[in-house]
């Protein structure tokens, strides 16, 4: 019996596990080690967002056996402004098996997804490169923002006056 081919399909919440694997890939490719009691957390986070809520949605090379590759994107209403559509969507989590790499499963399964946004009205979508992906991010038209520099506050970065 031959083994699948890779397929690009939509996941499910069945996929919550492999998906969560792939994005252990793509954390340990940043340097980050979650803490042991992470996984089941993302794990059941996966489940019911794939399963249940229309503005999330992950697209993935099946194997049959196992996942190849993963892209995890979402969309949230935004405020109104003149030329800009309802929704900013973000992508994240974009992650291939490293034996898996320089086939054109991230492009697949990113493409997917970026096109799955903008089909929901995404007039915009953001993401963060990791060095190894900026390349095929700017291939596929992303780039730097225009208009006002974008800043981020989290925890722990400093006080609010």
């Amino acid at each position: 019996m031959s083994p699948t081919p890779p397929r690009l399909r939509r996941a499910g919440a069945d996929d919550a596990a492999e998906v969560t694997r792939l994005r252990l890939i793509m954390l340990a490719s940043m340097d980050i080690v979650p803490e042991p009691d992470w996984t089941p957390v993302c794990e059941a986070f996966f489940r019911d967002r794939l399963g249940a809520d229309p503005h999330f949605v992950a697209y993935v090379v099946d194997a049959g056996d196992r996942l190849l590759s993963s892209t995890v994107g979402q969309y949230t209403r935004s405020l109104p402004r003149p030329g800009r559509a309802p929704y900013v969507g973000h992508i994240a989590s974009v992650a291939t098996d490293p034996a898996h790499r320089r086939r054109g499963y991230a492009r697949l399964t990113f493409g997917a997804v970026h096109d799955h946004l903008v089909e929901a009205g995404c007039s915009r979508i953001d993401l963060t490169a990791t060095p190894e992906g900026e390349g095929l991010y700017r291939s596929l038209g992303y780039g730097d923002p225009g208009g006002p520099t974008p800043l981020t506050w989290t925890a722990g970065s400093g006080t609010r006056a």
